[in-house]
Formats: C-alpha cells, sequence, structure tokens
C-alpha cells in the first residue's frame, strides 16, 4: 500500500511530521511522500531531526504540492523525487494574498446579505485551520442559519468544496483571480525537473473547468508534465478510468493518494481514503519508482 499526496502541519495538515511517521507506520504503508503546499520544510526538519525517520519502516519519496495554474484557474502540480535543497519554489507573501482574498470574499458576502462574526473571520498562518481564506469565510457563513436561504441559492456550499466551486470558479460571485501570484505551469515543471524531480497533474477533475477531460488533455500533451495522479478518494470509479486511460494514451506515468490533512479533512484516512475507498498498490507506479531518489 503506498499513499502519495499527504499533507502536515508545515503546510494546511494538523498532524507533525512525527505524528504523521508514527501513524503511517503503524498502517504498514510502504511508501509515502509528504506533499506539503508550496513547502518542503518536513524534510528539513527530518535532516534536523534524525531520529524521527526512525519512526518509519517503509520509503519516502520527496515530494510537495505547488500551485500554478492552466487557462487562468488555479491547479496544483505534484512534484516528486526532487532534491528539496534544490526546488526553487515560488514565495509569495501568503499571508497577504489570503488577506486580500478574503476581504474582497468579505466584500462579496456583505453584497450578497450574509451574515458572519468579524472576530472569527482573519488569517493566521500558524493556524492550519487559518490559513486560507476560503475555508475561514466558508467555515464561518455556514455557522449562521440566516445565511441557509442565500447559501441555498448560490448552491454547492461547503468548507471543503468552497476554493474549487467558488473561489477559483470564473462563474461564481466569490471568484478571485490568483493565476498573478503563481509560476506559470511551464516555468514549474521546468523547475521541478531541474530540482531532479517528476511533475504529476494533482487531482484534476476538481479543477471548474467547464470541459474538465479536454482540459486535461490539453494538459498531458501541451505541457512537459510527466504524469497525472489518478487514483483520488473524491474521484468516482469513471473518473479514475478515464485519467488512467489518458495517461496511457500521452504516455504518462500515473500516481495517486488520499490528500490527507488529518483534523482538517478528518473523513479522509491514510493510505485508504474515504471509508476505504481506495487501496493503491506498490506496483501502480513501477514503471517511475526508480526514477526518483528514495528516503
Amino acid at each position: 500500500m503506498i499513499d502519495l499526496h499527504i499533507h502536515t502541519n508545515h503546510s494546511d495538515g494538523t498532524d507533525t511530521v512525527e505524528e504523521l511517521l508514527q501513524k503511517v507506520n503503524s498502517k504498514n504503508i510502504e511508501i509515502i511522500s509528504i506533499t506539503d503546499h508550496d513547502s518542503v520544510g518536513a524534510y528539513f526538519e527530518l535532516e534536523r531531526n534524525q531520529d524521527l525517520r526512525k519512526l518509519y519502516n517503509g520509503k519516502i519519496i520527496i515530494g510537495s504540492e505547488i500551485k500554478t495554474s492552466f487557462d487562468r484557474v488555479p491547479i496544483e502540480v505534484l512534484a516528486y523525487g526532487i532534491d528539496y535543497k534544490k526546488m526553487r519554489i515560488h514565495t509569495i507573501d501568503m499571508e497577504k494574498m489570503q488577506n486580500t482574498i478574503l476581504e474582497k470574499t468579505k466584500n462579496i458576502a456583505n453584497s450578497l446579505g450574509l451574515k458572519y462574526d468579524k472576530e472569527n473571520t482573519y488569517i493566521d498562518r500558524k493556524d492550519s485551520a487559518k490559513q486560507f481564506s476560503a475555508f475561514v469565510m466558508a467555515t464561518e457563513l455556514l455557522k449562521h442559519e440566516e445565511n441557509r436561504e442565500i447559501i441555498n441559492k448560490i448552491g454547492d456550499f461547503n468548507e471543503h468544496t468552497f476554493y474549487r466551486v467558488h473561489q477559483s470558479n470564473s462563474e461564481s460571485p466569490f471568484y478571485f483571480d490568483e493565476t498573478n501570484f503563481s509560476l506559470s505551469i511551464d516555468e514549474l515543471i521546468s523547475r521541478i525537473h531541474e530540482a531532479g524531480g517528476l511533475a504529476f497533474l494533482a487531482h484534476g477533475f476538481l479543477y471548474p473547468f467547464k470541459n474538465k477531460v479536454e482540459t486535461i488533455e490539453k494538459i498531458l500533451s501541451g505541457t512537459d508534465i510527466d504524469g497525472m495522479e489518478c487514483i483520488y478518494p473524491i474521484f468516482s470509479k469513471e473518473e479514475q478510468e478515464i485519467a488512467c486511460k489518458l495517461c496511457k494514451k500521452y504516455n504518462k506515468y500515473m500516481s495517486g493518494g488520499t490528500d490527507y490533512h488529518a483534523k482538517n479533512k478528518p473523513n479522509i484516512d491514510l493510505g485508504t481514503g474515504i471509508n476505504n475507498n481506495i487501496l493503491i498498490e506498490k506496483e501502480f507506479i513501477s514503471n517511475w519508482i526508480s526514477k526518483v531518489k528514495l528516503i
């Protein structure tokens, strides 16, 4: 069993590196990748405290989930096997960016007549539940029963999907164009390759593309991306099958993971997803695992 999409408290997960390694070891997960958002901090922590690595008997593929965009829609690319000391992750002032988005979202909420507690709507990069405007605002708006009628009219609305369904969606009143805050997909892939890694499109069916299959094909055929995450807890069986077929069509590698965040996504468990809906064997990545360095 493998899990190549895991977050710690170095981004928006709630487990420490120590807690995570203890958990994956107890579950006998053979290969993992810690893929924190725009961060390789977990690997520097492992370097500083080498006793931590002894907590896990399996192998680790060095990774990160890095923000980019395609057709002006924010997306993420999973970087696997990178030299974390050489990887040039695009650095921005995330607190400033998230506060900018939060203020715009508050203004939109005001214009729609939605109620929220100002004292609860703030960004704190040290608090995993307060790092991102989308999660902060959606969580707060859902607390107020008087918002129910307006929210129902808006449609699909919860704290875990708000970022994809609304903030990243140009057809939503809550849309925010954040593409200027990240690298182009071509530049990001180039940097991943420069750092000795492989680039994989993360959870392609989650993005609010008008034609998802067609756009995913454009990414696979029109960029130097190496592969795609095909197994993912929120994908339908049909979406997983399509993803695998597209990788075969364009001669791309396949990966899979749970997108584990611990308490911030409590319904997702390490290695098995939502109610044991995925199980990825290491043979699934046998055609590329030898191309990346394991620690």
